[in-house]
């Protein structure tokens, strides 16, 4: 499944304003919660941002980093989202008209099937789940492979049968049958829907705060807005931008 990440912004956006909403009534009607801005500026839209481009497009940025573990703001939302997609929650949602965001979840789970891949960890509370012991979790889901080739999971499954020539090699881990990260990486090479992840030297990742630096405030919205509209993110727009310029200074 293909999706923009301005669209994803947008669906977030909604939801976490609505949920707002519902949190202020918890909170005497104290519309902190629901505000434009503060939902705009918020840790989990710039974070979940984050995670689009580590796992949609394959670019390292902020904490997510090859060989590094989910941590910090990005592991609270992966467990908030999991905890939003149970049935409780999903009534308690239902009655304020209030639907979870499914391309930011969708989002969440892609950084977190790339994070494993490149020789990284889970969050530990994501190990048990899996079955795998927090120690060797260098195993993918076989939904996470599919999400990482962009392809339905029924596919996957049927890229591991044995019978094949060239078979998804699959072992059994706990009663769940699991891919290890270098067979998963030897798959997902030449699958069309597939993006590498881009090296970044030192480990130190290409971050928007870094730009907002040296812009101001007025074009680095004009930047965010275009790139949003592109469908890529806020550093390979600003890069095009300086490459294009380059290339005209040299004709």
């Amino acid at each position: 499944m293909q999706f923009r990440k301005s669209k994803m912004q947008e669906e977030l956006y909604r939801f976490m304003t609505k949920f707002g909403e519902q949190i202020a009534k918890l909170y005497d009607g104290d519309d902190f919660w629901a505000n434009e801005q503060f939902v705009g500026n918020s840790p989990i839209m710039i974070a979940v941002s984050e995670m689009y481009d580590y796992g949609v497009l394959g670019i390292p940025t902020g904490d997510l980093l090859p060989g590094s573990r989910l941590d910090g703001i990005h592991a609270q939302i992966e467990m908030f989202f999991r905890g939003i997609d149970t049935p409780q929650m999903r009534v308690y949602l239902d009655t304020n008209y209030t639907a979870p965001p499914p391309l930011a979840m969708l989002t969440v789970q892609i950084a977190v099937a790339r994070m494993v891949l490149d020789g990284g960890h889970r969050y530990n509370a994501e190990a048990v789940e899996y079955e795998i012991e927090n120690d060797d979790d260098a195993y993918l889901t076989l939904a996470e492979v599919a999400l990482l080739a962009k392809i339905d999971e029924r596919s996957v499954r049927n890229a591991a049968n044995p019978k094949l020539s060239d078979p998804l090699k699959t072992e059994q881990i706990g009663k769940r049958s699991l891919v290890s990260r270098e067979e998963a990486r030897r798959w997902l090479t030449g699958r069309k829907g597939y993006i590498p992840t881009k090296e970044c030297e030192g480990n130190v990742a290409q971050h928007q705060p870094e730009f907002n630096k040296k812009l101001n405030e007025k074009m680095v919205a004009i930047i965010e807005q275009e790139s949003q509209k592109a469908g890529i993110s806020f550093e390979e727009y600003l890069e095009k931008i300086i490459v294009s310029t380059d290339e005209g200074t040299d004709k």
